[in-house]
């Protein structure tokens, strides 16, 4: 698909490029992007309905986003798609459940415990999609294994680093992938 000016246009541009980067940044920037992290931002006073609408549109944004690339590469797996919506349900089901170490430490450690396998889930299911395509055609998806593993290898760096799961190792994931999803998405389509 191109626009008007002849450059790729992907059906989901606004959330790709504005809409899911925005609010996550604008989530993310209440605080240090090395310090804290969206959990702890996101149920701190004020901050609950941008957490919680954070999480309910991104999740939603990568399972329909992959879906629609599961369609257009005639890719027909229920067990992954199962694993895609377990990822969008984890996520959804974290930013409801209070991260609040002190006062919840049972709901706390579950909410980590989601939010942490939600990205991994997500990230199976989009290896298995491409081992699929890869089948079909090795070299026309080698590039896209490779940003697969720098993606995987920056985030292990960033959390390594850290310690922990911080703010900016949150961004770069969910930037990243949305960013591979149009890449995958333009690399179906061409």
């Amino acid at each position: 698909m191109t626009g008007s000016s002849g450059r790729f246009k992907g059906k989901y541009d606004f959330f790709t490029i504005y809409f899911i980067p925005g609010i996550t940044v604008l989530l993310a920037s209440h605080d240090s992007f090395t310090d804290t992290n969206l959990s702890v931002l996101g149920n701190t006073a004020g901050n609950q309905a941008l957490f919680t609408l954070w999480g309910f549109t991104t999740g939603t944004y990568y399972c329909m986003y992959s879906f629609y690339l599961f369609n257009i590469g005639r890719y027909r797996n229920k067990a992954v798609k199962s694993i895609i919506c377990t990822a969008a349900a984890f996520l959804f089901t974290a930013v409801i459940i209070p991260y609040m170490p002190e006062q919840y430490p049972f709901k706390s450690r579950l909410h980590v415990l989601l939010a942490f396998f939600s990205p991994i889930l997500f990230t199976s299911g989009m290896i298995a999609f491409l081992r699929f395509l890869s089948n079909k055609n090795r070299p026309r998806f080698r590039r896209a294994w490779e940003i697969m593993w720098i993606l995987t290898a920056c985030a292990c760096l960033l959390f390594i680093r850290a310690g922990f799961i911080t703010s900016l190792l949150e961004l770069f994931t969910v930037i990243g992938l949305c960013g591979y999803l149009r890449y995958m998405e333009r690399l179906l389509i061409s």
